[in-house]
This record gives C-alpha cells, sequence and structure tokens, in this order.
C-alpha cells in the first residue's frame, strides 16, 4: 500500500469518531482507532499528523508473514469511552485467526504523554510468535520540510523534530527488535519494509521524514494474555522528551491507564454530583468533552477539534469565538465548574481590545485568529458572563480583577448605541448577515444590565445608572423596530446586508430591497429596512440575555413562528433561520435545544423533554454531539463534537431538573 501525500490527505475535511487529551494534547480518532490528528502544544495547534500506525506480524503461514496493520479492515473492531473518562478503548479481532487486541489510548493528566496500552489475547489452540511494529509519518506543525527523524539509542526511542518541537516515541516492557528511518514516499520509507517484518536500521533522516521500531513480544500460548505500551512524549527540546519518556517507561501501562481513570472519575464528580442521579450518560460525556476543548493554560475554549484547516468548506473551527464560548462557560458554571469560568473571563479580560471591543475569534494562547469583522454581540456576551459567573460565586475577587474590563466593554457598547437606539451594524451570530441583528441586540442589552448591576454592586451609582439607561434605550428599540407585525414576531433585524444567495427570498417575503455593486464580491443586496426572516437565534431573548420574560405575548407569537417555520419535517428539528443555505440547509442542535432551553422556562416540560431526546439521538455512538443533523433521515451531518451543542445539552439537562439558575434578570 503507497503512503499517500500527508498534506494533501489531511487537507480534507472529516470529523472524528472520538478524541482523547489533557487540555494541552489532543488526538482525533476514526472509528478503527487510528489517530489522524494530534495537536499539541495547543489543543488547536500545532497538528502533527500524518500517520501513526501501530499492528502486529505473526509468525504463522496463513499471515504470510505480513505486518497486519490495525487500522487497515483486515480487523474486526468495536469501539467504546470507557464510562465516565477520556480513555478510548478499540477492540480488534483478527479476520484470519483468533488474535484479539484490546487498545487503550489516553493522555496523561499531567504530562504531555499520548500512551496506546494494548492487551493480546491468543484465542487459538496453537503459540503465536508475535512481533510489534508501529509505523510514523509526522507532519509536524503541518509542514513536511525542515524537518528530521533520529533514533536515539539512550532509550532507544524514535524522535521527530522541526525546530522547537520534538515528539518522541518508545516502548516498554520488551526489548527493540528493529528500526528504521526514512523518507516518506521514496524508496527509503520505512512502511513497505515494516509491513513485510523487516527493517533495515537507518538511523535518520532529514525532509520527510518517517521512522519505524519494532519490538519482540515473544510466543503468546493459547489463552494468555500479554501487555504492550507505545509512549509518545511531545516537548520543545530533545533533554524534556527524554524525560517524560523516562518517567512513563517507568511504570506499567496498567497503572497509567487506572491512575489516568481515577483522574477523569475525580474529575466529573462534581458535575456529576450537582445534576443528580439523573444524570445521562450523553451529559457527562459532554462535560468530559467540554473539558478536552478548554486549553489548560488559559481556559480559551474551541469550538471544535480543528477538521478543515485550508478553509475548503468552511472558515474553520479550532478557534476560540468569546461569544460561544461564553456559552459554554456558563454551562461549566452551572455544572459546578467555577474555577474553569473564572479562568475563562481573565482570559476575556487579558485580549480585549483598546476600544473595549474583541476580535471575532481567537487562538487558546490569546493572539487573534483569521477574522472577517467584528461582532458586537460578542462583547455584551462576555460582559453578561461576566455578572454570570459573579450571581454564582458571589466572589469579590473576581468582580475586581475584570472591572478594567468590564468598565471599558460597557463604555463601547454604550458609545455603539445608534439614534434609532440600537447597537452599530455588525455581523450576527451566524456571520453570514450584517446589520442592527435582534439577537446582537439583545446581546448588548443584556452585557449593559450586567454592567450596571456590578457597578452597583462597587457602589459606582453614576455608572450603573448611565449604562442602565443605555440598556433600557436598547430594549425599548428593539421593541420598536425589532418587532413585525406582518409576520407576528420578532425578525431578524433592520438595516441588514445580506448575502446574494437571499436575494430571492428577500423579494418572496416582500422586503424592500436594491441591488448594489459590491467591491468585496461577497454581496449584492442591501436592505432599506427590515430582515423580516425568522431566525432562531430571536430566542436569546429570553435566554440567556431576558429582556423580555417568557410568558412576554410576543415572546410567545416569536416561539411559535420559530416552531412553524424553522422546524424540519423530516428528520425534526430546528433550522437557523429561513432561507439558511449553510452545508445544505440542515437543522442545528443549538437551534433545537435552545428552544427546549425557553420551554423549560416557559413551562413546558413535555415539549422541552422532546426537543431534548431529538437533540441526544443525533449523537454518535460515544454520545458526541454534532452541530448540525442530516436534513432528510438525521444523524451527524457536519462538525463533531461541536462544544456548543454540548454546552446547551449540558444547560438543558439542568433545566429540566430544576438545577439551573438561568434565566433571570439581574
Amino acid at each position: 500500500m503507497a503512503v499517500k501525500n500527508i498534506r494533501i490527505q489531511n487537507s480534507l475535511p472529516e470529523m472524528p469518531a472520538a478524541i482523547i487529551g489533557n487540555s494541552k494534547m489532543l488526538a482525533c480518532h476514526r472509528e478503527n482507532g487510528e489517530i489522524y490528528r494530534l495537536f499539541w502544544p495547543h489543543i488547536e495547534y500545532g497538528q502533527h499528523l500524518g500517520h501513526f500506525w501501530p499492528g502486529i506480524r505473526v509468525a504463522y503461514p496463513e499471515w504470510q508473514g505480513f505486518t497486519k496493520w490495525f487500522h487497515l479492515n483486515i480487523w474486526k473492531n468495536s469501539q467504546r469511552y470507557i464510562e465516565n473518562t477520556n480513555i478510548l478503548e478499540t477492540s480488534l479481532d483478527s479476520l484470519t485467526n483468533r488474535l484479539r487486541v484490546i487498545q487503550s489510548d489516553f493522555v496523561l493528566p499531567d504530562s504531555d504523554i499520548l500512551a496506546r496500552h494494548y492487551e493480546l489475547i491468543n484465542g487459538s489452540e496453537k503459540n503465536e510468535k508475535i512481533t510489534f511494529f508501529v509505523y510514523c509519518a509526522f507532519n509536524i506543525e503541518e509542514s513536511a520540510v525542515q524537518d528530521g527523524a533520529y533514533i536515539d539509542f539512550s532509550n532507544n526511542s524514535l524522535v521527530f523534530f522541526r525546530r522547537n518541537i520534538y515528539l518522541a516515541l518508545a516502548g516498554s516492557g520488551y526489548p527493540l527488535a528493529g528500526y528504521q528511518c526514512g523518507r516518506h514516499g521514496t524508496a527509503s520509507d520505512p512502511y513497505q519494509d515494516a509491513s513485510k517484518g523487516y527493517l533495515q536500521g537507518t538511523r535518520d533522516n532529514i525532509l520527510q521524514s518517517a521512522g519505524s521500531l519494532a519490538w519482540d513480544l515473544g510466543e503468546l500460548k493459547p489463552g494468555e494474555h500479554k501487555t504492550f505500551s507505545l509512549y509518545l512524549a511531545a516537548g520543545d527540546k530533545e533533554e524534556q522528551v527524554r524525560t517524560l519518556l523516562a518517567q512513563a517507561c517507568s511504570k506499567e501501562g496498567t497503572l497509567w491507564l487506572e491512575k489516568t481513570k481515577q483522574f477523569w472519575l475525580g474529575w466529573l464528580e462534581p458535575g456529576r454530583r450537582l445534576a443528580g442521579e439523573q444524570a445521562h450518560k450523553a451529559y457527562n460525556r459532554s462535560l468530559l468533552t467540554m473539558k478536552l476543548l478548554t486549553s489548560k493554560e488559559t481556559g480559551a475554549s474551541i469550538a471544535a477539534p480543528e477538521f478543515d484547516p485550508y478553509y475548503t468548506a468552511c472558515g474553520g473551527y479550532g478557534y476560540c469565538w468569546p461569544r460561544d464560548s461564553v456559552f459554554i462557560t456558563a454551562a461549566l458554571d452551572e455544572a459546578g465548574y467555577h474555577d474553569l469560568a473564572s479562568q475563562f473571563y481573565g482570559f476575556t479580560a487579558s485580549i480585549q481590545q483598546r476600544d473595549g471591543s474583541w476580535h471575532q475569534r481567537y487562538y487558546t494562547d490569546g493572539s487573534p485568529a483569521p477574522f472577517w469583522g467584528k461582532q458586537i454581540d460578542q462583547a455584551g456576551s462576555v460582559l453578561w458572563g461576566y455578572w454570570h459567573h459573579y450571581s454564582l460565586t458571589g466572589d469579590g475577587r473576581f468582580i475586581e480583577k475584570i472591572w478594567p474590563s468590564l468598565e471599558a466593554g460597557a463604555n463601547y457598547l454604550s458609545i455603539s448605541i445608534q439614534e434609532n437606539g440600537l447597537p452599530a451594524a455588525s455581523f450576527d451570530p451566524w456571520e453570514d448577515s450584517y446589520g442592527q441583528g435582534t439577537y446582537s441586540a439583545a446581546a448588548v442589552c443584556a452585557g449593559l444590565r450586567a454592567s450596571s448591576d456590578i457597578a452597583r454592586a462597587r457602589g459606582e451609582k453614576e455608572k450603573s445608572r448611565y449604562w442602565l439607561d443605555s440598556s433600557e434605550k436598547v430594549k425599548e428599540s428593539i421593541l420598536n423596530h425589532q418587532w413585525s407585525d406582518q409576520r407576528d414576531s420578532f425578525i431578524r433585524g433592520v438595516n441588514h446586508k445580506v448575502y446574494k444567495d437571499h436575494y430571492d427570498h428577500a423579494l418572496h417575503t416582500g422586503e424592500k430591497a436594491f441591488i448594489t455593486e459590491d467591491p468585496t464580491g461577497l454581496y449584492v443586496t442591501h436592505w432599506a429596512g427590515e430582515d423580516r426572516r425568522i431566525d432562531a437565534a430571536l430566542l436569546g431573548l429570553v435566554f440567556p440575555f431576558a429582556v423580555l420574560e417568557p410568558a412576554d405575548k410576543k415572546i410567545i407569537a416569536t416561539v411559535r413562528a420559530i416552531e412553524d417555520s424553522l422546524w424540519n419535517h423530516n428528520a425534526g428539528g430546528i433550522h437557523r433561520y429561513e432561507g439558511d443555505g449553510y452545508r445544505g440547509g440542515n437543522p442545528w442542535l443549538i437551534t433545537t435545544l435552545w428552544l427546549a432551553l425557553y420551554h423549560c422556562t416557559a413551562g413546558n416540560r413535555p415539549r422541552a423533554e422532546e426537543l431534548y431526546q431529538w437533540s441526544l439521538a443525533q449523537a454518535n455512538v460515544h454520545l458526541l454531539l454534532p452541530e448540525q443533523a442530516d436534513k432528510h433521515h438525521g444523524g451527524p451531518a457536519w462538525v463533531m463534537p461541536l462544544n456548543w451543542s454540548h454546552a446547551m445539552f449540558v444547560l438543558t439537562h439542568l433545566a429540566l431538573n430544576g438545577r439551573l439558575s438561568l434565566p433571570s434578570k439581574s
């Protein structure tokens, strides 16, 4: 089997079946147990795979002496997370004899070491001689140039490096039986030699490096079990990865497995305890997933493990959006993880712009990520989040810490209010419509009200009154300008500029529009008045921003319009808005759970439960939640796991069990 060009292979979007990590290292798995993406030292960059293929060679005629790589379809596999942990177990049963391999993948909680622990079981009636092989072709920081690989004989490890990134691989407990370094895709590539069971002993390579190691596991008797562990250490210096490998190899793999299991059980306990006996397995999986997608160092959360780094089908998801992360942080806060919430809000304060605003998105180290415009709702959301965390913890030290950020943000929002009483135009939360959006106005209204309450708690009466007056002005303008008698609903917004593919819909629904030339080529339609489309984000008026009460007649009418206009009658679920064409126009879990949260607050538990169960049914076998469900037959359609989907699931679960503090007016 030829090894394909790694860069081209990994450029195609692919959602993982499962993920593991320690909030600094993050690995993505396929259903067959193959790790195909590895992020370190941040959970969103750099990405270093490439190939990481283990397998075994059995000295038995039926196997013809060839290495049977675990990622190939010569194994029958099944997969599960060890319950309430981020340890992924893949069981592999040979299709040609009675060998079974159980692969347990995990990352050590306190060390940047990825462990692959193997249990080999001989179910036949004869002895089998086993040699364990691993082939690696790392693509450090998604680059195949300026890299090198070599064998470090001080610990019998295979080391890949590029500048200050070192990845070192070693096995534990058995003697090294062979090694080879080479250049992938060439005659020196170790893959073919490893597949034949013979490694040439080449000690190093430069450029597009690949390498293979082999260990002699000896004979496996009938009914016998043997264990073997691989450890991959990541560091910024050669000596660092040597030290990490020494640490890993100092204990048996079963001990590291148990230690990691106990870590995750302990970490999950506060969330499980708060949720009570009714905690669903998907609730626990959501908390565990959110933890993996939250940076250990800064508390910043990414939207999803990056799967489209070359922007072939979207603008990428491996970034921290302040708005999305406020929902994620609110869910963690409500679930009892106040330390993670406080850390994230410290991060937002540290990355704020001088004018009090925030960029659209960031890397988890705080540097700005590629963006395409301001989104004013993000500022409102962060300020609301400051208040939400304070309302749960009463932590006065937290308020003093974030006060300069809150003051700058509240002043920014106040200054942004236009003559019509609404915030200045910006991109909406879906990032495909530019104008004075209703959801954005709700976020600004809540952010200013939250700032007023925190100012009052600090004795800043004048600022409190000013920000409250600004908030009330926005609320009044929402009622005056963003309600449509014609649609008997709040609408998406006013003074909008939209993508050209929405022009026909605009004419169909009667909005007054005209065509202009746009130098960017992105837009041809400008709204002179209202964008009357129904948008699920209108639910933000109630949850979480509490601009209006759930029983308000206009809210009830808006929710009715959302259910009537946006419900998918084939697969179920709520679409984002009328005319949504992103990825073919599927229903989203965020929007469906948002509607469930509204019905919880409105006292309509049966409908909330229906929507909750629908969302749960869209999960994959590991209970990871996607962004979208297929519009024809349901099931994951795009982006998985999506952090925001898991956050909304946690919030809904808590609400259904009477354990959610939101929504409430501050």
